[in-house]
């Protein structure tokens, strides 16, 4: 727990660590052989590995960040910081019961029975952590854009542990009863795509771009009103995501051409949204004020890159049919490259950020404290990311191509990268690189001449 003021997290830090072991474990269950690729996307460790990065790593790292991110845009506390507390451990120890059911698939007993209670308690943790951030972005009227997208996440996000739960009781309950049984059973077979639609797409996704419209345009000095352009991102995203996830529901209950209707532009809804968000995030780059770009933001253009490229591969698999072997291209690309890279550039800042605002903050003005910037080694951290980044682009096309060792060993790579960023993070927490900076000179910041003035 750090010092910080009422309006701030102070569990956010032991939340990203958590989340960071988590990614670590995840990648690991790939690396060692178990899990995919080595093995079939259904067995069991596979199905580990996949919750264990979407819930353990970017659940986690989506809650971390927005417990800190949430009070700063609404300029309202959380209503208690034990909330943020009990959804951390509600999460990794649902997350630790949910894996040990999922390995006990197929073996019959009483431990099967860990996975729907694990899930259970991954809801509940959700809730509590929904709810804590709700206060806040509820009393703040009008509600800035970054706080629209946050509110519309926290509702796929519902959507998605409510529907993950349901699949977790059919899968170890099948016998419910003569009415019950069957309909889980059915969406068991057919719902797993707005699952994942509902919780990479609404939750991860959303969430991501609303947090990224504060933090990009905060460290580039760049516009925050993001106009008509940055509404439209909105309406066309949550409404395609929503749209698509009910008729894709609806098409399970009861099929026809109506529903098929609804769900196709739900999907072009969603893919004008991506289109103008990467629109406007160029727009953003070129607006900036910052002449000199940080490397955490330098970094994330491989994120957005991967965005793109997922987009266009999504569109010319469905063009050609053939989403179904392009699906795992599909997910390395938007879990690993599109959401991942943006989470583990954008913790290069927050973790400096932090660190330097529970050692330094209070001192500011008192004597001369170093920079944020002087809390990481930029030069010495561009061949981690670019390696982070590569290793995802080679897993994700010999994934395309079949060829599961090279994926494998490729992933290899992406752990020993987030190993690596994770001991930089480390070194900023511990403020190892400050040590040998030189303070900021103590003088006054100069004023800024008036508007209109000559130069």
């Amino acid at each position: 727990m750090i010092p910080t003021s009422d309006r701030l997290s102070r569990w956010t830090p032991a939340i990203f660590v958590c989340a960071l072991v988590n990614f670590g474990f995840g990648l690991a269950l790939s690396v060692s052989g178990f899990a995919w690729p080595l093995a079939p996307a259904s067995a069991p460790a596979s199905l580990a590995m996949v919750h264990t990065l979407t819930i353990g790593w970017l659940t986690l790292l989506m809650f971390g960040a927005l417990f800190q991110f949430v009070p700063v845009i609404t300029a309202r506390a959380l209503p208690s910081q034990i909330w943020p507390l009990a959804t951390l451990i509600g999460v990794e120890s649902g997350l630790v019961s949910m894996i040990g059911g999922f390995l006990a698939l197929g073996r019959g007993g009483a431990a099967a029975l860990l996975l729907p209670a694990g899930g259970g308690l991954v809801t509940l943790a959700v809730l509590l952590g929904a709810g804590a951030l709700l206060v806040p972005l509820i009393a703040k009227r009008p509600a800035p854009l970054s706080a629209r997208f946050v509110l519309a996440g926290l509702g796929f996000l519902l959507l998605t542990v409510l529907l993950g739960l349901a699949f977790a009781v059919a899968l170890t309950v099948p016998a419910l009863g003569p009415a019950l049984g069957p309909g889980l059973a059915v969406l068991l077979g057919d719902g797993l795509g707005d699952h994942v639609l509902a919780g990479i797409g609404g939750w991860f996704t959303l969430t991501a771009i609303g947090v990224s419209y504060e933090l990009l345009p905060m460290f580039m000095l760049a516009p925050h009103d993001r106009g008509a352009l940055g509404v439209a991102v909105l309406v066309s995203g949550a409404g395609g995501f929503f749209v698509a996830f009910g008729a894709g529901l609806g098409g399970i209950i009861s099929p026809g051409g109506g529903v098929w209707l609804a769900e196709q532009i739900g999907r072009l809804a969603i893919v004008l949204a991506l289109g103008l968000y990467l629109l406007d995030v160029a727009r953003l780059y070129r607006s900036r004020r910052r002449q000199q770009i940080e490397l955490h933001n330098r970094a994330a253009i491989g994120a957005f890159v991967a965005l793109g490229l997922a987009v266009l591969l999504a569109l010319g698999a469905v063009a050609f049919g053939h989403l179904t072997a392009l699906a795992p291209t599909l997910v390395l690309l938007l879990l690993l490259g599109w959401l991942s890279g943006l989470g583990v550039t954008q913790l290069y800042k927050i973790v400096a950020f932090l660190a330097w605002l529970s050692r330094y903050g209070s001192q500011l003005g008192r004597h001369p404290v170093p920079r944020v910037q002087d809390l990481v080694n930029e030069p010495g951290s561009r061949g981690v990311f670019a390696l982070y980044f590569a290793s995802v682009a080679i897993a994700a096309l010999a994934a395309m191509l079949g060829w599961p060792e090279v994926t494998r060993a490729a992933l290899a790579l992406t752990l020993l990268a987030v190993a690596l960023l994770a001991r930089e993070y480390l070194r900023a927490w511990r403020a190892h690189y400050a040590r040998a900076a030189k303070p900021a000179p103590d003088r006054p910041l100069p004023i800024p001449p008036p508007q209109g003035a000559r130069r």
